[in-house]
């Protein structure tokens, strides 16, 4: 007999049907496995309109601690992306939900919202790198997405 999922996998499973029953339009491809003792989503994000990002399809995993959901998950696009807000070769995300502002109540549904709106209005003032031409450069961004975000 299987044992009963964990408190974490429960939240997760929940936030998936609801997204399931309220989906989001620029969510895709959502995947939960477990590897290496820790819960993982994969999916896809599709870039907003009106930004360098338009038109991007951007592969990611989020990586849930043992102590999701008071803990935040790791946001990592495997996609190459250009953005002052997600470190250019790990590809980690450094946003106020996944840091300061974190809380159990944040739900995977919160938390995409928060990344396509940081697609679509990057925080400029805290980059994550200390490149200044990486963190305002909406041109090399846009052919990025070009090259690497392409369906």
């Amino acid at each position: 007999m299987a044992a009963a999922p964990s408190r974490q996998t429960q939240r997760i499973q929940r936030d998936l049907r609801a997204l399931d029953e309220n989906p989001l339009p620029f969510i895709q491809n959502l995947n939960l496995t477990f590897n290496d003792g820790m819960n993982q989503l994969t999916g896809i994000l599709i870039g907003p309109d009106n930004s360098p990002y338009t038109g991007g399809y951007f592969r990611f995993i989020i990586s849930f601690p043992p102590e999701y959901p008071f803990k935040p998950p790791d946001f990592c696009f495997q996609t190459a992306i250009c953005h002052p807000n997600v470190h250019s070769k790990e590809g980690n995300a450094c946003t106020d939900q996944l840091n300061a502002t974190w809380a159990p109540s944040v739900t995977l549904s919160k938390l995409f919202t928060e990344m396509h709106s940081l697609l679509a209005k990057p925080i400029y003032e805290i980059p994550i790198e200390d490149d200044p031409l990486t963190a305002k450069d909406p041109e090399k961004a846009r052919l990025w997405t070009t090259q690497f975000a392409q369906p």
